[in-house]
C-alpha cells in the first residue's frame, strides 16, 4: 500500500477539519515556545555570532540618531565597520530598520524577525510535503519542522540562518513547480528565488543546486537542459546577486578579504575522529535516528522526481560539508539546513508506516493522534526548559561597570567571552583579543606555526590591562597562564573577571626583558 492512496487511513488525508486543527495548533504552539523567554539576551545560542550581528545593527542604527553622543556614535560606527562584511548584512540592515521604527535598539526586535522568517518556511515545507508525500507525511513534517527543539532555538538567534533556511525552502518549492510546469514564468520565479537564499548565505546554493540538478535533470535530461534558455536565465539570477556582493566585498571595499581563508580542510577527511564529530553534529541538530530515517524516506516519495530532488538536496548536503569539514564537526548551526530535509524524509517514512496499518480506523486514528500529541508536548516542553535553564539579564551590567572600571580609552589584552564582543557592546571597549585554544587548533591545521613567547611579548606591549572573564580557557592554556602571572601584578580579582596591570611589570620580567 502507497501513502496517498485511497486505502490510506483516514487521518490528515481525508478529515480537512482534523487537517486544519492540527496545523492551527502547530503554528501557534510552535510561536509560544518561540516568543517564550523573548526579553532575554542574546547569549543563549551561539552568542558570537549574535554579538556579531548586534554590533553591526547598534552601529547603523546610531549613525541615524542625532541624540546620541558623539564618541558613542563614532565607536558604534568603528565597532560594527570592524566587523568585516561575511555574508550581505541583511538581517543587521532589517534590525537596525527595527529599531529606527521602534526608537532604541531592542534586541528583541531581531528575534522576532528570525522568529518569522522560519516560520515563512513553514509554508513551502507544507506544500512540498503535500506534493512529495500526502496530507499525512506533510503534517508529520510540518510538526518537525516547527517543534524539533534545536530548530526552535536557533530559529531565534540574530544570525542570517533562519532566513537562509526559510530562503532555501522558497526557492526549492518554486524548482519544483518549476519542474511540473516548465516555461518562463516558474524559471524566473526558481532564479530569482534561489538568488536570494544564496545571497543571504552562500552555503545555500550548495542545496539550491542539489535540487535543480536532482529535479532538472530527472525531468528533462541533461540535454534538454544545457539547451533550455529558460535555464540558463534562470541560473543567471540564482548567481548574479551573490557574484555582485562578493565582487564589491572582494574588489571596491575589500571588507571580505580573508573572509574564504581557514575553511578548507581536506585532511580532515582521512580522520576517523572528523566523522565521529560530524555524526555528533548531526545528532545534536536532528537525532541521528531520525537521520538515518529521513534517508529511507527519500525512496518513499510518491514520485521519482521528488526521489531524485532529495537525492539532489542530501547530495547537496553532503559535498557542503566535505567543503567545510571543520564547520561541520565544530558549528552546530551548519547543520540547520538538515532540518527541513530530515523532515520531509522522515515525514514519508511515517505517512509508509500509517499506510500499513491494519485494523479498526478508529483506532489507530487516535493511536497516531496520541502519539504526535505527546511528541509534540514533550519536545515544546523541552524547549521551554531549555530556554528557562539561564537567565542573561543581569550581564550588561558587569560588561558595562567593567568599562568604565578599565575606561573606555584604555588599551586592554583579553581572554573573555564571545571575543570580547560583550565588552564592546555594554562595555563600550574594544579589547585586543588573545587567541582561544580553538584558534589555535585551526591555525595549527591550515599550517602555521606559533612562537607563542614571541607572540605574548608582541601582545602586551603598549597594553594597559589584560582581563579575563573566560576562566577555563585562561586555565587551559598553562604556557600562556604561566608568563602572564609570572610577569604582572593582579590589580583585582574577582568570581566574575581578573585584571592584570600590564603598566607595571614584575621586577623578575621586566629584568628578564631588559637583558
Amino acid at each position: 500500500m502507497n501513502p496517498g492512496n485511497p486505502e490510506s487511513p483516514r487521518l490528515f488525508e481525508k478529515s480537512i477539519w482534523l487537517r486544519g486543527i492540527t496545523i492551527f495548533v502547530l503554528v501557534a504552539l510552535a510561536l509560544v515556545i518561540r516568543f517564550y523567554d523573548l526579553d532575554d539576551l542574546p547569549l543563549d545560542f551561539h552568542s558570537t555570532r549574535q554579538m556579531h550581528s548586534a554590533l553591526m545593527a547598534r552601529g547603523m542604527y546610531y549613525q541615524t540618531r542625532a541624540d546620541i553622543p558623539e564618541w558613542q556614535k563614532a565607536e558604534a560606527y568603528r565597532q560594527w565597520k570592524a566587523e568585516g562584511l561575511i555574508e550581505p548584512p541583511i538581517m543587521e540592515s532589517l534590525a537596525a530598520f527595527g529599531y529606527q521604527l521602534a526608537g532604541t535598539d531592542d534586541l528583541r526586535i531581531p528575534r522576532v524577525l528570525s522568529i518569522l522568517f522560519w516560520m515563512l518556511g513553514a509554508l513551502p515545507l507544507y506544500r512540498l510535503a503535500r506534493g512529495l508525500i500526502d496530507h499525512n507525511g506533510a503534517v508529520f513534517a510540518l510538526a518537525f519542522y516547527l517543534i524539533q527543539p534545536y530548530g526552535a532555538q536557533a530559529s531565534r538567534a540574530f544570525q542570517p540562518d533562519p532566513l537562509m533556511v526559510s530562503s532555501i525552502l522558497w526557492a526549492v518549492w518554486a524548482a519544483w513547480r518549476w519542474s511540473l510546469r516548465p516555461g518562463w514564468k516558474w524559471a524566473l520565479i526558481a532564479g530569482l528565488l534561489a538568488g536570494l537564499a544564496v545571497l543571504v548565505k552562500s552555503v545555500a546554493a550548495f542545496f539550491v543546486a542539489g535540487a535543480w540538478i536532482g529535479l532538472l535533470l530527472s525531468t528533462w535530461g541533461l540535454k534538454r537542459t544545457l539547451k533550455d534558455a529558460s535555464f540558463w536565465v534562470a541560473v543567471i539570477l540564482a548567481a548574479l546577486p551573490f557574484g555582485a556582493f562578493t565582487f564589491y566585498g572582494l574588489k571596491i571595499s575589500g571588507e571580505m578579504v580573508g573572509q574564504f581563508s581557514l575553511r578548507f580542510f581536506p585532511n580532515l577527511w582521512i580522520d576517523p575522529v572528523w566523522y565521529l564529530r560530524w555524526n555528533g553534529e548531526i545528532s545534536s541538530v536532528v537525532g541521528f535516528e531520525w537521520f538515518l530515517a529521513s534517508l529511507v524516506g527519500i525512496f518513499l516519495m510518491r514520485k521519482s522526481t521528488g526521489r531524485w530532488m532529495m537525492l539532489g538536496l542530501f547530495a547537496g548536503y553532503l559535498v557542503f560539508s566535505f567543503a567545510l569539514p571543520y564547520h561541520a564537526m565544530t558549528h552546530d548551526y551548519y547543520q540547520e539546513p538538515l532540518i527541513p530535509l530530515v523532515a520531509l524524509g522522515a515525514g514519508a517514512v511515517i505517512a509508509a508506516l500509517i499506510a500499513k496499518l491494519d485494523g479498526p480506523r478508529w483506532l489507530y486514528s487516535f493511536a497516531i493522534l496520541g502519539v504526535l500529541v505527546y511528541w509534540v508536548g514533550i519536545k515544546a516542553w523541552d524547549v521551554r526548559v531549555t530556554l528557562k535553564r539561564n537567565d542573561y539579564r543581569g550581564e550588561p551590567v558587569l560588561w558595562q561597570n567593567l568599562g568604565e572600571k578599565l575606561g573606555h580609552d584604555s588599551h586592554v589584552l583579553a581572554i573573555t567571552q564571545d571575543y570580547g564582543y560583550r565588552l564592546e557592546y555594554w562595555g563600550w571597549l574594544t579589547p585586543q583579543n588573545w587567541m582561544n585554544s580553538g584558534d589555535f587548533m585551526v591555525r595549527e591545521l591550515a599550517g602555521q606555526q606559533f612562537d607563542r613567547t614571541k607572540m605574548f611579548k608582541e601582545q602586551v606591549e603598549g597594553k594597559d590591562y589584560f582581563l579575563v572573564t573566560a576562566f577555563s580557557e585562561f586555565d587551559s592554556q598553562g604556557e600562556f597562564k604561566k608568563m602572564m602571572t609570572d610577569g604582572f601584578p593582579i590589580l583585582e580579582e574577582t568570581g566574575d573577571y581578573i585584571i592584570f596591570d600590564l603598566r607595571h611589570p614584575l621586577p623578575a620580567a621586566a629584568a628578564g626583558e631588559s637583558q
